[in-house]
């Protein structure tokens, strides 16, 4: 019993790290193409999240089946489910 507990532990950590990735992308104008600093990027339903560096860009590690959302005061809100996807790239309207 003893040698199945640390390798059930080790199996269930696993599973958990497997299940999450890391999401990287930049935000921009849909209008003029410039980026979008400060915005805020959450995984929808949490209050898990980051904001956009002065280059627009952002990184959040984020679990399967995650839907981000996009926010800007001044600019319509955008969703985009992860999927698969490492990197999404979003420009946002204003």
């Amino acid at each position: 019993m003893r040698k199945i507990l640390p390798f059930f532990i080790m199996m269930l950590v696993s599973m958990v790290a497997l299940a999450q990735s890391t999401v990287t992308g930049t935000l921009k104008d849909a209008q003029t193409g410039e980026p979008v600093p400060g915005a805020t990027v959450l995984i929808k339903g949490t209050a898990k999240g980051a904001t956009t560096d002065l280059d627009g860009k952002y990184q959040l590690s984020v679990e399967d089946g995650a839907v981000l959302v996009f926010s800007f005061i001044g600019y319509t809100n955008v969703e985009e489910t992860v999927g698969n996807r490492t990197v999404i790239n979003v420009t946002m309207e204003p």
